[in-house]
């Protein structure tokens, strides 16, 4: 597992392009991702994971995790095939645990 605890800066600023209102939170949380984006950095060469999270007082937050290269297919297609992701995170946006709903 990797051990990155920021964000770079280059993918940063990408994933704030892609949605401006989201800010990274301050404080641990939870909440249901409203967006979800991969990015990779291919000076890392890292894939990051980032979603924008509305926690439950209404605020946007810009959450991420960085990507094991083993878990790149199956984590994708459960999250682009999951119509409700759950999140928790910790105060650096670094997201903890995650719950995908699924149609019965």
């Amino acid at each position: 597992m990797n051990k990155i605890t920021s964000i770079p800066r280059n993918l940063f600023s990408m994933a704030k392009k892609l949605n401006p209102l989201a800010t990274l939170p301050n404080r641990p949380g939870k909440g249901t991702v409203t967006s979800s984006y991969f990015l990779r950095d291919v000076n890392l060469d890292d894939l990051f994971y980032f979603a924008t999270a509305k926690s439950h007082d209404g605020s946007l937050y810009l959450i991420y995790h960085v990507v094991d290269t083993p878990l790149v297919d199956s984590i994708t297609n459960i999250v682009l095939q999951s119509p409700f992701i759950f999140m928790t995170w910790d105060e650096t946006g670094k997201i903890l645990e995650w719950a995908a709903g699924q149609p019965k």
